[in-house]
């Protein structure tokens, strides 16, 4: 049995920081479901994360984000990666902590920009160049960095390993530390 059987793995960090796409890999290695807090909102709203952003603004989108964290926190054994502000409400470090355990993934903020500028269709970042996402990325890390800082594990996603490497990488480190 897993150390960890019976609670959730949340990966948690700054937009394009890797979240999906490891969750995604690391819940196939487990076997496990993968949820991903963002598709959930928008399939419950029925409209895009930049329509609820447009039409409702950001505190109505935090708030459908926080519905949907209370009911995965009820589940067990699954994989679930959260939108990058998700961790910024307390209520939501509650359900974190009291279900599961929690990952940051971390990249460095040049490497942010490039990944968050093939993807025009996050709200807080659409439409800005290179060099106001770089600003922008780095004042919006300034304001959530204390908060990825409270997981219980961090790793660095990079282009150096395959997602395959580094799902490997993160399980030996959970075995071992847990």
């Amino acid at each position: 049995m897993l150390p960890w059987s019976g609670k959730n793995i949340y990966f948690i960090g700054f937009m394009a920081s890797g979240k999906s796409s490891i969750g995604k890999s690391f819940a196939k290695f487990l076997g496990w479901p993968f949820h991903d807090t963002d598709d959930l909102v928008e399939k419950r709203a029925g409209r895009s994360i930049s329509e609820i952003f447009a039409q409702d603004g950001e505190e109505a989108f935090r708030q459908l984000e926080t519905a949907v964290l209370k009911e995965l926190a009820e589940q067990k054994n699954c994989v679930v990666a959260l939108g990058g502000g998700a961790v910024m409400r307390d209520e939501n470090w509650r359900y974190l902590r009291n279900s599961g355990v929690t990952i940051s993934l971390t990249a460095p903020v040049e490497v942010l920009a490039d990944r968050i500028g093939r993807n025009d269709a996050r709200p807080l970042m659409a439409q800005l160049s290179h060099a106001e996402r770089v600003r922008k990325i780095q004042e919006m890390l300034a304001r959530r960095q204390p908060y990825y800082d409270r997981a219980d594990f961090h790793f660095e996603s990079s282009a150096e390993r395959s997602a395959s490497e580094f799902v490997h990488h993160i399980y030996a480190t959970l075995l071992e530390k847990l």
